[in-house]
Order: structure tokens, then C-alpha cells, then sequence
């Protein structure tokens, strides 16, 4: 780690924030800037230990296959040292045993995977690979109270940042990026000079996560890697899933929509897994051990924050990850969208010290590259009562087609892929509408009534 005060140059990147998307964006700032400094207010760990600020790392975190093959693009070999600290590969068909819906999806080979560990192990996996680009630094334990603004307030020319040793300090920089997450300020620095509110997106349904981990039973066999329980929206609001992490443990996680999840009791965790529509995770973790103990994660909702609408944005920063769109962890889609932003900035990142609006451009590009998983996991959640607008009939018909092409994946395999493609963001959702698509939906209530033998592997 690095004194921030050693790195004032002119040429230099700061990044608020040593996230998945800061860290991200450090390793493709490098090739662009003489040196890159992160600024963490958080203590960093030189091993696989939780930080203190970061309360979603103990839940259950999955790197979907299209933010996958964009990290192996920016830092090669990433993956393998993942497997080489205990990652598990899992097919996301093959090897999850799901229950959604009603129903036990069958599974078959699908060549979409996943590397399986703790959010803790992948941070400190990325973190070690980003801190060795000779031009990059992390600072932890310093804290960025605010922007600094040229004299026409039109231009981030640095940060004010507070040290562990309480001494504020300014940092110059050509770029700063506000990769600070869901708790971003960059709202409060830029109102304060003068650009106006931020528009904002939110889906409010009350979230709640509470997780463990788990030592599993000795002797324990299954035909499954994961272990999934998805609900039937809206009326059913609760799902539970055991995924491994590594040194060959489980991470347990029971959450809902609207304040249902169970409260950090072992015992109160366990009834909740009992009451579940299957026996399965119940079955599976009463007689787990617990390590250490549950972990409690509450957020309002989904987040987005329009900064590509503003009437004006500053030359010489940008907002990412987090800070841009903040979504509901159930879709597993968080790392991946921070991951899709930074590959749209990457091819642009050299006009950002010659041509002015470049960054408004830039900005404008991270905020429409999350498109996708925004409007996805929002045409899910839109779906309880109360939230959003009321559902117009087509809004109806698209959830009673989607209903059935739900059923048509637990049946059918190119359904079953197709979907997966969708939801691991390598193809959008206009690829589940096309006539085989349809058809199969429609014949899917007749699938579903001859396959009795769902959840078994084929």
C-alpha cells in the first residue's frame, strides 16, 4: 500500500473506492495515466479476511459468464488463481440443482460457468493482481471527503482525502473516478458546485439477506454442487441457496422480498429453510456447522442513478460500479455490470485528456451499459403490487409469456441454455422471443405434465 502524498502528478488517475469496479477500472486506467492511485477508507487485508465496510461480502456472490470473460480480458490467468485458492467450477445448468417456481428444473450441459468462492476470496485475489501493475497503488484507510474543482467549478482537478493519522491532504489528479459504490457522494459534490439533482431510478421492495457458513456433515454426498430455491413472483417471496466457497465449505444464503427473510438465529435460519417449498436445503444444513456466526444484509431496493441525464457533467471525472446502478444481489448481476462497465470505457479511455466532453461521453457510455441487467431485474420486481407503475396488459402479457418460458426451461434444454445465455447477460432478452422460443413456451404445460423426473440430470 501507498502514502497518497507520494503520488501527485499531473498525469495521475484517482479512484475512490478499492471495489470490484475500482479495482477494475485501476487496471485499465494503468495503460492511459504515468500512475493510478486507489484510495480505500477501509483497512485491506493482505489475506482473505472480510472488511469491516463491506457488509454484502458475507452473502452469497457469483460472477456471471459475460463479467467472467471481461476480467479474464483485462487480467489473464485471473480465473486460474481463483481455482488455485479453491474456486469451484460449476456448470450452471449441469450442476445446480434448482427449484423454481414449483418445480425442479432437469439439467443438462451447458458449458456456462461459474467460479464458485466467498466475495472475500475474489477481492483479495483481484486486489493482489491489480496492486502488482507497476503504476498502480491502493492506499487503504483514507477516506475522500470531497472533490476539488478548477476556478470555474467545470473541471475535478483532485480529491481532499483524510489519511488514517487524521490528516486531510489534497491529491491532484487529471481523472477521478467515484467508484465509492451504492453509498457514492457524488451526488452531494456535484449538487454543491452547482450541477442540480440526479435523476434517480429505485425499485423499492424492501430486500433482506441473512447468511452463513457452513462446515457440511461428514460423509456428505449429493448429485449437486448448488443447491437453489427460487420463488414463484409475486405471490411467494423467499429463496434459499447453498453455494460452495472454498476449503471445501458452504456459504448459506436465506433471503425475501419485503422484510420475509429470517432473522441472524441459528434457529429461526433453520426454520426458515424448513418452511421452504422443498425439504432439500433443510435437509442439508441442519446438520451443518456453523462457522463463526449469521450475517445480516438489509437494502431498500434497486438503484439507479442517471448521471448520463444531467444537463452538464464535469470534465475530469467519472461514476461507476455501484455508484451508477445498484441492483438486487438475487440476480447475481452486480460484479458483472461493474465488469460491463468498465469494457465500456476501456476502447475510450484515450480521448479523456485531449478532447473536451469526452467524460460526459464516457459517463454516458457506463450508464447505458447496464441497461440490460437493469431492465431485467427490474421486469421482475415490477411484478409485486405496489411496485411501479400499474402493469398495462401488455406489461400482463409479457409476464403470463415469460411464465411459461420459466416452465419451458425446466423442460427443455435449448429453452433451458437460451435462458441461462439471458440471464448470464451474453445475449439479450430479445433472443427469447423468436418463433422456436414461442412455440416451445406454448407447448411447455404439456412438457412439464410428461417429465415427472425434474431435477434429475440428463
Amino acid at each position: 500500500m501507498s502514502n497518497p502524498a507520494a503520488c501527485d502528478t499531473a498525469n495521475q488517475a484517482v479512484v475512490i473506492g478499492a471495489s470490484v469496479a475500482g479495482l477494475l477500472t485501476a487496471s485499465v486506467l494503468s495503460a492511459h495515466f504515468d500512475r493510478v492511485l486507489v484510495l480505500d477508507r477501509d483497512l485491506l487485508p493482505s489475506t482473505p479476511e472480510p472488511r469491516s465496510m463491506v457488509q454484502q461480502e458475507h452473502h452469497v456472490h457469483l460472477l456471471l459468464q459475460r463479467g467472467k470473460l471481461i476480467i479474464e480480458g483485462l487480467l489473464p490467468g485471473l480465473m486460474e488463481d481463483l481455482e488455485r485458492e479453491g474456486a469451484l467450477v460449476a456448470d450452471l445448468c449441469l450442476d445446480v440443482k434448482c427449484h423454481h417456481a414449483g418445480r425442479w428444473k432437469r439439467r443438462w450441459h451447458s458449458g456456462i460457468t461459474a467460479h464458485y468462492c466467498s466475495r472475500t476470496l475474489l477481492e483479495h485475489v483481484l486486489r493482489r493482481r491489480v496492486s502488482r501493475i507497476e503504476n498502480v497503488r491502493i492506499a487503504a484507510a483514507t477516506d475522500v471527503e470531497g472533490l476539488i474543482f478548477d476556478e470555474t467549478n467545470r473541471r475535478v482537478v483532485g480529491v481532499n482525502a483524510r489519511e488514517r493519522n487524521n490528516t486531510l491532504r489534497e491529491i491532484k489528479a487529471a481523472l477521478v473516478v467515484d467508484a465509492g459504490g451504492r453509498g457514492s457522494k457524488a451526488e452531494q459534490w456535484l449538487a454543491g458546485v452547482g450541477y442540480g439533482a440526479v435523476e434517480r431510478e429505485q425499485i423499492v421492495t424492501h430486500l433482506g439477506y441473512v447468511s452463513g457458513i457452513f462446515e457440511p456433515p461428514e460423509g456428505f454426498r449429493a448429485d449437486w454442487q448448488v443447491l437453489l430455491c427460487l420463488p414463484k413472483l409475486p405471490a411467494q417471496k423467499q429463496m434459499a441457496v447453498v453455494s460452495p466457497i472454498e476449503h471445501g465449505r458452504w456459504m448459506v444464503t436465506a433471503g425475501a422480498w419485503f422484510g420475509q427473510q429470517p432473522t441472524p438465529d441459528l434457529t429461526d435460519f433453520h426454520d426458515y429453510l424448513a418452511k421452504l417449498p422443498i425439504p432439500d436445503l433443510y435437509e442439508a444444513v441442519r446438520s451443518a456447522r456453523l462457522i463463526g456466526a449469521l450475517k445480516r444484509y438489509r437494502m431498500p431496493g434497486g438503484l439507479r442513478r442517471r448521471f448520463d441525464a444531467m444537463a452538464e457533467w464535469p470534465e475530469g471525472f467519472l461514476a461507476i460500479g455501484d455508484a451508477v446502478c445498484s441492483i438486487n444481489p438475487i440476480y447475481s448481476q452486480g460484479m458483472s455490470a461493474s465488469a460491463l462497465q468498465v469494457d465500456a470505457i476501456r476502447p475510450h479511455l484515450h480521448r479523456v485528456n485531449g478532447r473536451r466532453g469526452a467524460c460526459r461521453e464516457l459517463q454516458a457510455a457506463i450508464c447505458q451499459s447496464v441497461e440490460h441487467p437493469w431492465q431485467q431485474a427490474a421486469a421482475v420486481e415490477r411484478r409485486f403490487e405496489g411496485v411501479g407503475d400499474r402493469p398495462s396488459l401488455s406489461d400482463r402479457l409479457r409476464f403470463a409469456y415469460f411464465d411459461r418460458l420459466l416452465v419451458a426451461s425446466a423442460v427443455n434444454r435449448k429453452a433451458a441454455i437460451a435462458l441461462l445465455r439471458v440471464n448470464n447477460l451474453m445475449a439479450g432478452p430479445e433472443t427469447l422471443l423468436g418463433a422456436g422460443m414461442v412455440f416451445r413456451a406454448l407447448l411447455a404445460p404439456i412438457g412439464a405434465r410428461f417429465s415427472p423426473h425434474l431435477g434429475e440430470t440428463l
